[in-house]
């Protein structure tokens, strides 16, 4: 069987060639399952591109289905106020991040922020388990139905603009008990000698955006990561059989188990994703309003 080019390039250290007709240069195929792009070519007009990508997507449909659960959770409710099915669990989860997490980072004031930390976590969790599942979608400019699977989160931009949002609660929370005057001047810690002022405000202020750009940070390459890692472990097999027929058919389980077992790794690093975001941003809040230097 030939050779594919791209092995003869890394074996000999040639210059990188293109593939030949026929072959698939692996890392396109795993930009490709990992990166964004337009699900339909056939809406462009003219410069205008009105095509949804796959990203933005899974991105509304997470946001719908954390609408719809919030939605079925208070009609699961009895009368007395008794959660029942899914509300019992919705109840539990939203009385954890209350209890455990805003009120013991940010104090009393955690009540104002919980109903957007509850937004955080299950934004977080559902979007990376939506990522773990393909959908069939249909293609009319092709007349083919294809299966596409997406984790919003994992795109930089949506993480952006979660920490974004965090970063606007970190500024509310230190305004809103200090006022904007107060909440600026707290940034430097009292009894500062004069001579370190030149220093410790630019270090003061570049610390108050690294934290959310370590949220940012932090979910996207996460969540990126292990998707890459499963198309990988998938692509063993055509890449052992690019080599020999024999070495793909060996592959196939030993392929297919490590992505199913990293594929239930995903489902506890979904749920740990989402409880680290809402946490690091209650403590980011609790930071600002109760600085303590």
């Amino acid at each position: 069987m030939r050779t594919p080019l791209w092995l003869l390039a890394a074996v000999e250290g040639a210059a990188p060639q293109a593939p030949a007709k026929g072959e698939t240069n692996p890392a396109e195929v795993l930009l490709h399952h990992v990166t964004d792009r337009a699900l339909f070519r056939h809406l462009d007009w003219g410069r205008l591109h009105f095509e949804p990508t796959k990203h933005l997507v899974f991105f509304v449909i997470a946001a719908g289905v954390v609408l719809l659960l919030a939605r079925l959770a208070r009609r699961s409710y009895r009368e007395g106020g008794v959660p029942t099915g899914l509300g019992a669990v919705v109840e539990t989860l939203v009385l954890f991040i209350r209890d455990e997490i805003a009120e013991k980072n940010i104090g009393h004031d955690g009540r104002v922020f919980t109903p957007l930390l509850c937004s955080f976590f299950f934004f977080i969790l559902i979007a990376a388990l939506l990522g773990l599942m393909p959908f069939p979608v249909y293609d009319p400019s092709t007349g083919h139905f294809g299966l596409v699977s997406a984790t919003s989160t994992g795109n930089i931009a949506v993480t952006l603009g979660l920490a974004f949002v965090s970063f606007l609660a970190m500024q509310y929370a230190g305004i809103r008990k200090y006022g904007v005057i107060g909440h600026f001047r707290g940034i430097v810690p009292p009894g500062l000698p004069v001579w370190l002022l030149p220093i410790m405000i630019p270090v003061e202020i570049l610390g108050m955006f690294t934290k959310p750009f370590a949220l940012m940070v932090r979910l996207f390459a996460n969540m990126l990561a292990g998707h890459m890692v499963i198309t990988v472990l998938l692509m063993l097999i055509p890449l052992m059989a690019a080599i020999r027929a024999a070495f793909g058919v060996a592959v196939i389980p030993v392929s297919l188990a490590l992505a199913l077992f990293i594929m239930l790794l995903e489902l506890l690093v979904a749920l740990i994703q989402a409880y680290i975001f809402t946490l690091l941003t209650a403590i980011f809040i609790g930071m600002f309003a109760h600085p303590a230097h």
